[in-house]
């Protein structure tokens, strides 16, 4: 993927789409995929993962990714934002379902998956736990993560049980769908539930290099949530792939 520099994007119309280049991150990868789905063209602009970004913040006052900046309108940052301006923007079947309860169940779901505590919030903590036991105290100085993740070592336990039962939860919900004759997380349409869950269950299960050229080194690092937690039902992948086969187009392009 071609990205521009803060400078070069500043001042350019339409919709800018702030990214981390070069990897696969879960919250960049869901929000391209949304204005993917919805037909909208974006630009997209450079960031750099777990760097200052003292350019993008000065721009934007956010350092992290995805950032959506359309027009001059005020930047996007929140899953559910993003979202809403996706299908504002847009056009093609909407992934935010018509029916109120399917609505609640959507909303609260991709929170769990990619909200603050949530899933990948949890995995966060993981990985960087494993850094904090090599290099102790003096190594979190160095990276902004473990202040921005709230890191704390004395809760570690209380996070792999926290990823745990947010995984046993997630199979216990697409068992019942498919036991009801539906293939997705809510309702009987492929929602933005599936999106969410589909990109971020890489750093569980990272997709196959052919398909997810990512850095060794961060499949390496993403590694260290599975193998950080018990045994989690294959369902949850199964669903992914199905996801990806039917609906969102591969190889991941970064």
């Amino acid at each position: 993927m071609e990205y521009l520099s803060v400078d070069a994007a500043k001042n350019k119309p339409g919709l800018r789409l702030v990214l981390t280049r070069s990897v696969p991150g879960p919250w960049s990868e869901a929000a391209k995929a949304l204005f993917r789905l919805h037909n909208v063209d974006f630009i997209p602009v450079e960031q750099k993962g777990g760097g200052r970004n003292l350019d993008l913040l000065e721009w934007t006052r956010h350092r992290n990714a995805p950032i959506a900046l359309h027009e001059d309108e005020a930047p996007r940052v929140r899953w559910l934002e993003i979202l809403d301006l996706a299908e504002r923007l847009g056009s093609g079947p909407s992934l935010i379902p018509a029916d109120r309860s399917q609505r609640i169940q959507m909303i609260g779901l991709i929170n769990e998956i990619a909200g603050e505590g949530g899933l990948a919030w949890n995995a966060r903590h993981l990985m960087l736990n494993v850094a904090y036991q090599t290099h102790g105290a003096e190594g979190t100085q160095k990276n902004p993560m473990y202040k921005d993740y709230q890191y704390n070592p004395e809760t570690i336990n209380l996070t792999k049980e926290k990823v745990e039962g947010f995984l046993a939860d997630l199979a216990a919900i697409i068992t019942s769908q498919k036991a009801s004759g539906s293939d997705y997380l809510v309702g009987t349409q492929f929602t933005a539930a599936d999106v969410y869950w589909s990109y971020f269950s890489n750093m569980l299960e990272p997709l196959p290099t052919e398909q997810n050229p990512m850095p060794d080194g961060l499949r390496q690092t993403w590694a260290i949530l599975a193998w950080s937690i018990g045994s989690y039902d294959p369902i949850v992948i199964e669903h992914r792939d199905e996801c990806f086969s039917q609906h969102l187009g591969l190889p991941l392009d970064f």
